[in-house]
């Protein structure tokens, strides 16, 4: 749909006008496309993301001060388009830079991976074992450190929200998408079951969920 609207073949979205490498909207379409398994232009996205890494780094010595996130979708988008994230564009010193690191295990721009709220922890372990990448035993952050924190932040109801308080049915999906590879842990089990059993309660007659009084299809999703 998004090809047509643009009047591309589907293999030419990435080139085309529609998407800007480094804006969220962009680069989640390049994440579609570079897993849907069909034949895509990857070269001219790819490139005009790593352009965009670089002058961000040139300008502000990072991605974000505050959004952890920004490293987590753009080291999946290229992933999804077949590059390495742990050494992509270049920082102001000519070097290259290592967005796994930095917006993960290394995070260090501010107090911790969740001050922008509990998607900052959720998206860094779901970046971590996106290839399931090895954490140096000096990192700041371990994956036992971002296990623990997602499950202190489930709520009395079972779901989980983005800085406390009401649990929320994306947020709560988003955890449960990050401790699926935790299972045979019986903590992350019992923490399960719960917030399935919290989304159940959310689920509209009709199947389908609201979040931010709106029904849509990415949250059904």
């Amino acid at each position: 749909a998004i090809a047509d609207k643009a009047g591309c073949a589907y293999e030419d979205i990435l080139s085309s006008d529609l998407v800007v490498p480094g804006e969220s909207v962009s680069d989640w379409i390049a994440i579609a496309a570079g897993c849907s398994g069909n034949p895509v232009k990857r070269n001219a996205y790819l490139k005009g993301l790593e352009e965009y890494v670089t002058a961000e780094y040139e300008r502000n010595g990072c991605l974000h001060n505050i959004k952890a996130t920004e490293y987590h979708r753009i080291s999946l988008a290229v992933l999804a388009l077949g590059g390495d994230p742990t050494a992509f564009g270049k920082d102001a010193s000519g070097e290259p830079i290592n967005l796994i690191a930095e917006g993960t295990y290394n995070w260090d721009n501010s107090d911790s991976l969740g001050t922008q709220g509990l998607n900052g922890w959720i998206w860094a372990l779901i970046t971590i074992d996106a290839k399931y990448y090895d954490i140096p035993r000096d990192a700041i952050y371990t994956r036992e450190d971002m296990v623990h924190a997602i499950l202190a932040a489930q709520t009395d109801e079972g779901g989980f929200g983005l800085s406390g308080g009401s649990p929320d049915v994306d947020i709560t999906a988003m955890a449960l998408q990050a401790l699926a590879k935790y299972q045979d842990r019986q903590d992350v089990k019992d923490a399960t079951d719960r917030a399935l059993d919290a989304l159940s309660q959310c689920q509209n007659e009709e199947g389908g969920f609201t979040a931010f009084s709106a029904e849509s299809s990415e949250s059904i999703a």
